[in-house]
C-alpha cells in the first residue's frame, strides 16, 4: 500500500510476531482484549502469522514505519464479497500510540477496503467500557449504532459491545473534510442593522454562519503576548469575531500553509473548518474575541500538538 505520515501496510512476516507478543503481554494493551494473554506463546503468534497469507476472509497488515519496524496491527475480518462488508480491527504497541499512526494506518486500510475490495460498509465492535478506543473511532468518523448489553464474557464477568460503522460514501466525505486547506478558511461579513440609538449584529447558525450553532464562548482579559488555541479539531468548526477590540489568528492547514487574518471589527468574523490549526494571539487590552462553534466540547477530538496534526493529515 502506498505511505502515508511514513506509516506503511504489508502482509505480516515471522520477524514480526516478537514484537507482537510484546503488546499482548503488555497490560496497558491489552486490558480491553478478549483473550487470556497468558495463553499466547511466541509459537501461537507464528501461528496467526502463517495463517494469515493468502487468506480472503481475513486480512491482517502489519503496520510498520519507514524503518520497516512493526508498530501493530490492522486488520479486515469477516470479508463478505456478496454483502460488500468487513470488521474492522486495530491494535497498536504503546509506543506507536498517540503519534498518528492509528489514523494513517485506519485511513490505508479503509481506502483498501472501498477502492481496492469494492466494499461498501466496513463495521466494528468495542467494548463499552473501552473509552480510549471508542474515542479514536468517534474521532476518526465512524458512526455508532448501537450495543450489545451484556454480550459478552470477559475477564470473569458480562460486558456490553459497542457497535460501529463507516459506509463507502461515509468514508469518503471523512477524508475529504480532514484534507481541508487553508483556502477553506473564510472571512465573514455579518450584516449590521440599526439607527441613531446603535447598531445591531445578526448571526444565524446555517444562515450566514456555514454550520447549526451548539455551543459559544468568549475569551477576555488575555494580554498581548499570550497565545491562545493552539490546537485543531478532528469534528469541530468554528467562527470566531471579535465583538470588542481586536486580535489576530493564524490559520495552518495540513500541509503546513498558514495565514494571518485580523479580527478588528465586531461585524466581521473568520470560519475555521475541521482539521486547521489554529492561534489567536494580539489581542488589545479591550478584546472580547466570540467563539461559535458546531459541537458540544469533547476534550478527545482535540489535536494540541502541531507536529501530530501535520503527520496525522498527510
Amino acid at each position: 500500500m502506498v505511505m502515508s505520515n511514513n506509516i506503511t501496510l504489508r502482509p505480516l512476516e515471522k520477524k514480526d510476531a516478537p514484537l507482537m507478543l510484546e503488546w499482548m503481554k503488555d497490560f496497558e494493551v491489552n486490558r480491553f482484549f478478549r483473550f487470556n494473554p497468558d495463553d499466547i506463546t511466541i509459537d501461537s503468534v507464528n501461528e496467526f502469522v502463517e495463517n494469515s497469507k493468502d487468506n480472503s476472509k481475513n486480512m491482517h497488515f502489519a503496520i510498520v514505519d519507514k524503518t520497516d519496524k512493526y508498530l501493530g496491527t490492522v486488520s479486515l475480518k469477516n470479508i463478505d464479497s456478496k454483502a460488500k462488508n468487513a470488521e474492522y480491527a486495530i491494535v497498536l504497541s504503546k509506543k506507536a500510540q498517540g503519534k498518528g499512526a492509528g489514523y494513517s494506518a485506519t485511513k490505508q486500510i479503509l481506502d483498501y477496503a472501498f477502492k481496492t475490495l469494492a466494499l461498501e460498509r466496513v463495521c466494528l465492535n468495542v467494548l463499552s467500557n473501552n473509552k480510549p478506543a471508542i474515542n479514536f473511532y468517534k474521532n476518526f468518523g465512524f458512526i455508532y449504532e448501537g450495543e450489545f448489553s451484556n454480550h459478552i464474557f470477559v475477564n470473569n464477568e458480562l460486558c456490553s459491545l459497542k457497535w460501529f460503522r463507516i459506509m463507502k460514501n461515509e468514508f469518503e466525505s471523512i477524508i475529504e473534510n480532514k484534507t481541508k486547506t487553508i483556502e477553506d478558511v473564510k472571512m465573514l461579513e455579518f450584516p449590521q442593522l440599526g439607527d441613531d440609538r446603535g447598531r445591531l449584529v445578526v448571526i444565524e447558525g446555517g444562515q450566514n454562519v456555514p454550520f447549526e450553532i451548539k455551543r459559544i464562548f468568549y475569551i477576555y482579559g488575555s494580554d498581548a503576548n499570550v497565545i491562545r488555541g493552539q490546537h485543531a479539531n478532528r469534528r469541530s468548526e468554528f467562527c470566531l469575531i471579535n465583538v470588542c477590540g481586536t486580535s489576530k489568528v493564524k490559520a495552518i492547514d495540513c500541509k503546513g500553509n498558514e495565514k494571518i487574518f485580523n479580527l478588528d471589527r465586531p461585524h466581521i468574523g473568520i470560519y475555521l473548518p475541521t482539521m486547521i490549526w489554529k492561534d489567536m494571539y494580539d489581542f488589545s487590552e479591550d478584546s472580547v474575541l466570540l467563539v461559535l462553534s458546531n459541537e458540544h466540547y469533547d476534550g478527545s477530538e482535540y489535536v494540541r500538538n502541531l507536529s501530530i496534526f501535520l503527520n496525522e493529515t498527510t
